[in-house]
């Protein structure tokens, strides 16, 4: 494994101070992917916005998010301040090797050995995919299909009968777009047949799933600097929605679209037996 990185380094050490309990670290709202992109887009928005815009003779032309650096109730870093954006850009190159060394884990352990994390990793990969395969920018039945299997799994727990479900809804609706996935974006459409045995296995035997101490280790610190990631982009939307709160149009830019897309799909769906029944 390289060695790690200097934000990599930074952000460990400030995320193993804090000693917050594994299970009260928040979960991502969004995929991993998603989140990584939407942290450098938070970012460039809070350079882009960062400074007041002052006209002649001292006019302000637009507040910035400047206008409440430092203040709040918030301390320390849950304050923003001019190093923000560049902070989040660096938690997030942070985050995204902490994964990539969580997943190195994983792939270097026998699947019979710890069918958990090959399942979980499995699971990601292929939701992953599946996500970034659909999202073409229309709602369709395969929206629809994703969106029902997703909701299905959305609560979840982390043990081996719910792995394995989960595992097996997924791997059946990507075996439809098998030769579409195949190959996209690093894909591979092995991992479709590897996630129906992995969840066999599971169901099998879910008393003998362990997990290594070193995956254990590596997806603690991946889930911290995540929550830590999170943090810092809500701090900054969170400030965006108070300083532009006349200019709805400036506020969206910072908002999540992923999660706006989500919404508007889930209520499509919702909708779609009714309208259906109307019919």
């Amino acid at each position: 494994m390289s060695k790690p990185s200097t934000d990599f380094v930074r952000w460990s050490e400030v995320v193993r101070s804090m000693n917050v309990d594994a299970e009260a670290l928040p979960q991502s709202p969004v995929p991993l992917h998603v989140l990584f992109g939407e942290a450098v887009d938070v970012a460039r928005f809070f350079e882009k916005y960062y400074k007041t815009q002052v006209g002649e003779g001292g006019v302000v032309l637009r507040r910035g998010l400047d206008s409440v650096a430092g203040r709040g109730k918030g301390k320390g870093a849950r304050r923003i301040g001019p190093k923000t954006g560049k902070e989040i850009l660096s938690i997030q190159r942070a985050a995204q090797e902490a994964q990539t060394r969580y997943l190195l884990t994983v792939d270097s352990a026998k699947p019979d050995e710890d069918p958990l994390e090959r399942g979980l990793f499995l699971l990601g990969e292929i939701k992953a995919a599946l996500t970034y395969h659909f999202d073409d920018g229309v709602t369709d039945a395969a929206d629809a299909q994703l969106a029902r299997v997703s909701a299905a799994h959305e609560a979840d727990p982390r043990s081996a009968d719910a792995v394995a479900a989960a595992l097996a809804d997924h791997a059946a609706l990507a075996a439809t777009y098998e030769k579409e996935l195949d190959g996209f974006g690093g894909f591979s459409a092995a991992y479709i047949g590897e996630a129906k045995k992995v969840a066999a296995a599971l169901r099998e035997k879910p008393a003998r799933v362990a997990t290594s101490e070193a995956t254990r280790d590596a997806i603690l610190l991946r889930n911290q600097l995540v929550a830590l990631l999170l943090e810092r982009i809500a701090i900054v939307r969170a400030a965006a929605r108070f300083v532009f709160r006349d200019r709805p149009e400036i506020v969206r830019e910072a908002t999540s679209e992923y999660a706006r897309k989500r919404r508007a799909e889930a209520r499509r769906t919702k909708e779609s037996p009714a309208e259906t029944a109307g019919g």
